[in-house]
């Protein structure tokens, strides 16, 4: 790995976090006028959700701090959080997501290249890899693979959203969970995690839940664009011009 120097008393790892942090804020700013969101809710949604997750993800690992934060496990509870998030603040939960998703992708991407300065996620031992200090070997520099395909489904998401207009309907998560599923199923192959059953480490697990629901996400899509009469029929679940909790509020009024 590469000196995990300090600058301001903190590590370039923990800077690495910062700077993502700030791109996507960067981002957000810019992303918003697209979807046409408050940018107080925006902002809302921006500054929340990271905190939240890492709550969930500390929850989740029995507040474990040897690979308990990993991001595997924020893409599969994110959902999750972005609905009360959205309830919170009135958005439509399928427009918050699409709003959220692209930025999830980019934070992991520019984050996760720091690893190699604090030497954790390494890859297995290889003559073209990278040297760590830890392990006084030469490593496979598996976090800089998943950092260029992250920012690539980053990019992807906000290529699909511009040529939909950004009328995405809630695919661009959909799509997140799988491609994100799909390359960190793949990656984990390289790195040299402790497996669990099956030579299949923790974090694959993960991965692979986050690639199936987003498989099924995308499936669920592609019916109700099919099946448009389903969708009239049951209009009020679909408008993406009504905030969750107008929602829930017309929904209630309608039963009464």
């Amino acid at each position: 790995m590469f000196p995990n120097v300090r600058f301001l008393t903190i590590t370039l790892y923990m800077w690495g976090h910062i700077i993502a942090v700030a791109a996507i804020t960067v981002f957000y700013a810019w992303y918003l006028k697209k979807y046409r969101i408050n940018a107080a809710k925006a902002f809302v949604l921006a500054t929340l959700i990271p905190s939240f997750t890492i709550s969930a993800m500390c929850i989740l690992s029995n507040f474990d701090s040897a690979g308990g934060y990993n991001w595997v496990r924020a893409v599969v509870v994110m959902p999750g959080i972005i609905y009360m998030l959205s309830l919170t603040v009135d958005l439509p939960f399928a427009k918050a997501m699409d709003f959220a998703a692209p930025g999830a992708a980019i934070h992991h991407g520019i984050d996760h290249i720091f690893c190699i300065f604090a030497g954790c996620c390494q890859g297995y031992p290889s003559a073209f890899g990278l040297w760590n200090e830890e392990k006084r070997d030469y490593l496979f520099p598996v976090q800089l693979f998943e950092s260029a395909s992250s920012l690539l489904i980053g990019l992807f998401m906000v290529w699909y959203a511009k040529k939909k207009n950004y009328k995405t309907h809630g695919i661009s998560y959909a799509q997140f969970l799988f491609l994100f599923g799909l390359t960190r199923t793949f990656w984990e192959f390289f790195r040299d995690n402790t497996p669990q059953r099956w030579q299949i480490s923790t974090f694959q697990y993960w991965s692979f839940t986050a690639f199936l629901l987003g498989t099924i996400w995308i499936g669920i899509i592609f019916y109700l664009q099919k099946h448009p009469e389903f969708v009239e029929k049951h209009k009020l679940f679909f408008r993406d011009d009504v905030g969750e909790l107008t929602r829930i509020k017309m929904l209630l009024r309608k039963r009464i």
